[in-house]
């Protein structure tokens, strides 16, 4: 995969989430971007991820919800819409941009159709970035931004994140939701514990 940094800038990223930021829905991207980049950063100790990958996942987690800006209801379609249609993209590679795309407006519970146009191995990274994604954006569900992870480790086939939250319980139930992809894909549970 070729870095996406390679084509646009993270400040224009970060325009183009504040352009369709509503509800003070950027907050909660910034937010899951840190998550994500934690999980990750976790993950790439033991499934050898790459550098790309991560910087992909980084601009697809603050863009995730642009699409609240079209309509709430079915916003991962319009995120999607958005990345393929948003002018501070147009150099990024059409391939690169579909990924982007893709990632972001899978992370609920569709995975988004074009993934069918990739090989199995794009695939599977793919579908490790929207796991990845979705875990990150479980953790702050409630968009109340007052999660931290305060510890996370990998042991005896298990992600174990420690959270401080007012909102364990929510979270613990999205969580269960949001999390068969990422078993499925990195063959380990996720379990929330409070720190």
């Amino acid at each position: 995969m070729i870095n996406i940094y390679n084509y646009v800038k993270i400040d224009d990223v970060l325009k183009t989430a504040e352009k369709y930021n509503v509800r003070n829905i950027m907050d909660h991207e910034i937010k899951v971007e840190g998550f994500a980049g934690q999980i990750y950063d976790v993950l790439d100790k033991d499934f050898y991820l790459t550098r790309d990958c991560r910087d992909l996942l980084s601009c697809s987690a603050i863009l995730h919800d642009v699409g609240c800006f079209i309509n709430k209801s079915r916003h991962q379609w319009h995120t999607k819409y958005i990345i393929l249609q948003e002018e501070n993209f147009q150099n990024v590679p059409w391939q690169l941009r579909r990924c982007l795309a893709v990632i972001a407006g899978s992370h609920g519970k569709n995975v988004d159709c074009d993934i069918e146009l990739y090989d199995e191995m794009k695939k599977k990274q793919l579908l490790k970035l929207i796991a990845v994604l979705r875990i990150a954006d479980a953790l702050d569900h409630t968009h109340k931004l007052n999660t931290s992870i305060e510890n996370m480790n990998l042991a005896d086939k298990c992600l174990y994140i420690d959270i401080k939250s007012d909102n364990v319980g929510k979270i613990f139930l999205r969580l269960n939701n949001k999390s068969s992809l990422f078993e499925k894909m990195f063959s380990m549970k996720v379990s929330l514990r409070r720190a």
